[in-house]
């Protein structure tokens, strides 16, 4: 049995873009492509951003909050240590998974910012420092409504009592 041997097909070169020759070497090129690229990018975000809070994956949570903090603004300014309270209780809520629900934060997809954080909690210390924490949303949940029988009398039914009187 002789067996036939595959043969390699030769295929004419891909052409290759036209290079500029100088000292930069197709510089035009490599800017056009990084400022695409960067279109492309932005273009993205502004969608990914648009999302409802639940849908936003962790990382656009993350950073919409960190904006929020960035943003907060009570009556008086924030020091950096205020500041610096404001965020760690915002991570630590949102690493308790506080922070996942949209009863929990109040998110504009539009504007894609961070309006509110329920449970949100300003103290002030003797000293003047102010400190945050934020606390625990009481999930909402419906129970299952149990419907009571009406109490027996005398081991016989409520219909039979009606029919002896």
């Amino acid at each position: 049995m002789q067996r036939n041997k595959t043969q390699r097909r030769r295929v004419a070169a891909t052409p290759s873009p036209d290079v500029p020759a100088g000292p930069f070497m197709g510089d035009n090129v490599v800017k056009a492509t990084e400022d695409s690229l960067d279109a492309l990018f932005a273009a993205e975000t502004t969608t990914t951003f648009q999302q409802t809070w639940q849908k936003l994956d962790r990382g656009s949570r993350l950073d919409r909050l960190r904006k929020f903090v960035q943003s907060y603004s009570p009556p008086a300014p924030l020091s950096p240590a205020e500041r610096a309270s404001l965020l760690t209780a915002v991570l630590q809520a949102f690493e308790l998974r506080q922070l996942n629900t949209k009863l929990a934060v109040e998110y504009d997809p539009v504007s894609a910012t961070v309006s509110s954080v329920r449970g949100l909690r300003e103290r002030t210390a003797p000293s003047g420092l102010r400190t945050f924490r934020i606390e625990a949303v009481a999930n909402r949940t419906t129970q299952k409504q149990r419907v009571t029988k009406p109490p027996v009398l005398n081991g016989s039914s409520p219909s039979e009592s009606k029919e002896e009187v």
